[in-house]
């Protein structure tokens, strides 16, 4: 597209991006537990010699919509931008997300800078209205292991629905090297969101 302003010509590349639709994700099973998540990480990334953050972006259904790979460090960190974390779940449209990494030494103890952003990314998640389910990670090795935030009660449901860092967890942590679609979404008896 270009554009005559007085005797200067102005050119402006329209640039669209989008998902490919003919690309199946890794499942057409819906994500019932922190380990069906855990799993399909760990197949994609548990034993690389490097921290890697991925969103697994969900939709209504629970299936996944895409794993978009938005962070890929050093042995012991990894840093990736709220923006780029959020970026393919707008774009499929997820209804839902749930964060995950990799502990390349095996230990799955969240460190500080693994609780602040998943702190940060409830807060994002909740102005965006879309829901941060879990952050899982996933450790290194044979044997698949793994550590939801969510079943550790490192993130809880509030009162309102929305999702949050417990405060026992905002200040303790050390720098150091029932199906989803039940447990997030749906009242109890009494009516609240558990």
């Amino acid at each position: 597209m270009s554009e005559e302003y007085g005797k200067k010509t102005f050119h402006l590349d329209v640039v669209a991006v989008k998902l490919d639709p003919q690309f199946k994700v890794y499942s057409e099973t819906p994500i019932n537990t922190p380990r069906d998540i855990g799993e399909i990480a760990y197949r994609l990334f548990g034993n690389l010699d490097r921290e890697v953050i991925a969103i697994f972006n969900l939709k209504v259904d629970g299936q996944v919509a895409s794993c978009h790979i938005a962070g890929v460090g050093t042995v012991d960190s990894c840093i990736a931008h709220p923006r780029e974390l959020m970026k393919a779940a707008i774009l499929t449209n997820a209804s839902s997300i749930i964060l995950c990494h990799n502990h390349p030494s095996g230990d799955l103890s969240p460190s500080k800078h693994d609780i602040d952003m998943t702190a940060r990314m409830a807060k994002i998640c909740n102005l965006m209205q879309i829901r941060l389910l879990d952050h899982v990670i996933v450790g290194a090795g044979p044997r698949f292991t793994y550590l939801s935030m969510f079943d550790k009660g490192i993130i809880q449901n509030r009162s309102d629905g929305t999702m949050d860092v417990s405060l026992d967890y905002l200040d303790k942590v050390a720098e150091r090297s029932v199906a989803y679609g039940e447990v997030y979404r749906r009242p109890d008896e009494t009516g609240k969101i558990r």
